[in-house]
């Protein structure tokens, strides 16, 4: 770990919490959560594109089932449909 692993980290956190609240109502719930997970990824240098794309997209559908299926939340999933 050099010194700059807590600032990325803190960066990428940050950023990730910064995407979901600027993407949540211009494109959608689903692609907000998808992109929040690849964001806050960047916190580290160990991730994996396929694995993060895998957590990211599993992620995206266990928060649509909680919030819209189960809760009625009027969340829009996707801007556009």
């Amino acid at each position: 770990m050099n010194a700059s692993s807590p600032m990325r980290a803190c960066v990428a956190v940050s950023g990730s919490v910064l995407i979901f609240a600027l993407l949540i109502e211009r494109a959608g719930l689903l692609p907000a959560v998808i992109a929040t997970v690849f964001v806050a990824t960047l916190a580290t240098r160990d991730s994996r594109p396929r694995e993060t794309l895998i957590f990211a997209v599993c992620l995206a559908a266990v928060v649509a089932l909680i919030f819209v299926v189960l809760l009625g939340q009027p969340i829009t999933l996707l801007v556009g449909l």
